[in-house]
């Protein structure tokens, strides 16, 4: 299978950070629209982020890595997947509360600030894994 993860990894940083911008606006601002649109940002932002570490697990087959940079993957590999189950979890919390903002807005809106800087985090890693040291590209040769 080719490396599709590339294709997705801008969807979950995307969706995650507008939505909870929406929601923190709907909250404040007392717009259901808002907190509306912050629902449907989160809850295809969760589906993205799923379907991105799947993607990043299948990825991880196709490249060689060794010494300094197994570390760096597996720093990316724990931030994303940590992030993603927090994710998995506030949406199910903001499901039961029927898109609504759960009724412990401010933990709920800290938690999710906190996934948010995490995912942003490991992101971070990713970059470090293609930019600095090629992990992915032509660079470097995949594995066989």
């Amino acid at each position: 299978m080719q490396n599709v993860h590339p294709m997705f990894v801008h969807f979950p940083l995307a969706l995650l950070s507008v939505g909870l911008l929406f929601d923190v606006l709907g909250y404040l601002l007392k717009k259901q629209s808002l907190s509306s649109a912050g629902w449907w940002c989160f809850s295809l932002g969760v589906l993205s982020a799923i379907v991105t570490v799947f993607t990043g697990m299948q990825a991880e087959h196709t490249v060689t890595v060794n010494g300094e940079v197994k570390e760096i993957l597996e720093n990316h590999e724990h931030f994303q997947i940590t992030s993603t189950v927090v994710f998995v979890v506030l949406w199910i919390w903001r499901s039961i509360t029927r898109e609504n903002i759960p009724k412990f807005a401010i933990i709920y809106f800290v938690i999710t600030a906190i996934a948010v800087s995490a995912i942003f985090y490991g992101a971070h890693y990713g970059g470090e894994l293609v930019y600095e040291h090629g992990v992915g590209t032509a660079l470097q040769s995949p594995k066989v």
